[in-house]
């Protein structure tokens, strides 16, 4: 029952490569370069389907490797010298100082503004311990690509074209606009 890998050390989430954006579908293995996309398994379905939840049983969450990119509440903004190449739309200031109008921010518990495109320096100029980037940078060979100069808000778990590099470790940047490879990520405190 569940996921056939998830034991010893090996506790891999099965990759969700449903091209439909599916939720609760399986490929029926870890992420790998097939791009044979679609829902080949559904939740339902032991082993195959089941592998897809981070428990291995039909009780996990699903989609956390593949599916979508899921927008995380963490930001970064880019700039050239005083200039901002980027923002998040947010009123604030900018890493270099400098101030721009936009939406008022929320209240700082409820998101992470990262300071530097480097995450071994992001927060504050110190490592970004338990964000989730620095300390499973390789794990399984997940994307991990952190803030850039087009992308402001963080991103996890890969989408279904994201092949052998989607997974529950993985992070980039979007730049926050409308797209249908890019859903959202609650988390439960």
């Amino acid at each position: 029952l569940g996921n056939r890998d998830y034991s010893g050390a090996n506790k891999e989430i099965y990759q969700n490569k449903s091209n439909s954006y599916i939720t609760g579908c399986s490929y029926g293995t870890p992420s790998n370069a097939n791009t044979d996309y679609g829902c080949q398994y559904t939740y339902e379905i032991k082993g195959g389907g089941i592998g897809a939840s981070t428990t291995g049983t039909i009780y996990g969450i699903y989609d956390m490797s593949g599916g979508a990119w899921e927008y995380m509440l963490g930001n970064y903004n880019h700039y050239s010298g005083s200039n901002p190449l980027s923002n998040s739309g947010y009123t604030g200031i900018l890493y270099d100082g400098s101030t721009f109008e936009g939406k008022n921010w929320l209240e700082d518990k409820y998101y992470n503004f990262y300071e530097s495109d480097n995450i071994s320096i992001a927060c504050g100029s110190k490592e970004c311990l338990s964000h989730g980037m620095l300390e499973v940078e390789s794990w399984y060979n997940d994307f991990n690509i952190t803030f850039h100069s087009i992308g402001q808000w963080s991103v996890r778990g890969g989408n279904a074209f994201q092949d052998a590099n989607a997974g529950i470790m993985g992070f980039t940047c979007y730049a926050g606009s409308v797209n249908n490879g890019g859903s959202f990520r609650t988390v439960i405190t």
